[in-house]
């Protein structure tokens, strides 16, 4: 099953891709009482991500990272499942940021999953879609707070007291 999804954040790319890091995935995380990250190597490939999940039939989450690329309009890399919750016995999610112009870029999820049942590969979509989908409100709102951050980290370079 195939799962897209695509935010407008207006900031640049360069910002965008700056902020695409740990701070971000812990922000997208659900809260600590549902799951906690255990293990967060990066996004060049070979890094590991790992995360524990506290509900019950949950088990970790883990990926590695398969490929990135960093090009003049776009950057991103593809996260490879290792172990997966509720069946997923293939999982892989390509995450890309894609300049719109100077001041905005689109953030594009693209996730892949398969379990041995077709039937169940159905029955995850929802929640795996309402999952994922919480994040777009979520990049917005990280961003905003990232490049108010920036642009004031800049004012007081430029006016030093």
């Amino acid at each position: 099953m195939r799962i897209r999804l695509v935010t407008q954040v207006s900031v640049p790319l360069d910002i965008a891709v700056k902020g695409f890091n740990q701070d971000l995935f812990g922000f997208l995380m659900p809260s600590r009482a549902l799951a906690t990250l255990v293990k967060y190597e990066g996004q060049s490939p070979g890094d590991i991500v790992d995360i524990a999940f506290r509900i019950p039939f949950l088990s970790n989450w883990t990926v590695i990272i398969k490929d990135s690329w960093h090009l003049h309009r776009e950057y991103g890399f593809v996260d490879r499942g290792l172990r997966a919750p509720m069946g997923i016995v293939y999982w892989e999610h390509i995450h890309r940021l894609v300049a719109r112009d100077t001041q905005s870029c689109f953030i594009i999820d693209e996730m892949d999953y398969e379990t041995r049942w077709n039937f169940l590969d159905f029955l995850l979509y929802l929640p795996l879609f309402s999952a994922f989908y919480f994040r777009t409100f979520k990049y917005e709102k990280y961003y905003r707070k990232l490049n108010k951050k920036l642009l004031k980290h800049q004012k007081d370079l430029n006016n030093p007291e």
